[in-house]
């Protein structure tokens, strides 16, 4: 965790410059080892790349709830929570600093693959959550497809292959 910090600290006072910083995917891919277009396959699907997207999130009653931030919409329960360790993280930076929301997204889905394994089932907790109800496991299963549709569909070249710096 401490290299986290330090590397978010780097990006965000601009000590790594614009040539290390050319593509905050395959970074962060590296860092936390992961294929980079599983996270472009992520972030295709969660803004289809705009670092500036925002849901909001209806309830069960259908009132507002959780909003999701940047480019791989990064959900405010979840910053919530993230922030008991890293204080500093809030809603601004995560719509202001692409490679911030990258690696937080990044970071996210490495925990999930270290607490249940590389596998699809970890990919679709990203989005659809822990929950072992009906429900939860079913859209696990529905977004962890469409990851894989959209990865195959970068490394095919029908999704653009973009970069972040």
């Amino acid at each position: 965790m401490r290299l986290f910090i330090c590397a978010a600290a780097l990006l965000a006072t601009g000590i790594l410059n614009a040539s290390a910083r050319a593509d905050c995917f395959i970074n962060a891919g590296q860092w936390y080892s992961i294929d980079p277009d599983y996270l472009r396959a992520i972030a295709w699907q969660e803004s289809r790349y705009n670092p500036r997207a925002v849901n909001t999130n209806v309830t069960s009653t259908g009132k507002p709830g959780s909003s999701d931030y940047g480019l791989m919409q990064i959900n405010s329960v979840t910053m919530r929570g993230l922030q008991k360790e890293y204080p500093g993280l809030n809603r601004d930076k995560l719509m202001s600093d692409p490679c911030l929301n990258i690696y937080i997204g990044a970071m996210l889905l490495r925990r999930n693959f270290n607490q249940y394994g590389t596998n699809w089932l970890a990919v679709g907790m990203y989005n659809a959550g822990m929950k072992n109800i009906p429900v939860t496991i079913q859209n696990r299963y529905n977004y962890a497809m469409l990851i894989d549709g959209h990865y195959k569909g970068i490394k095919a070249g029908k999704i653009p292959r973009v970069a972040f710096p």
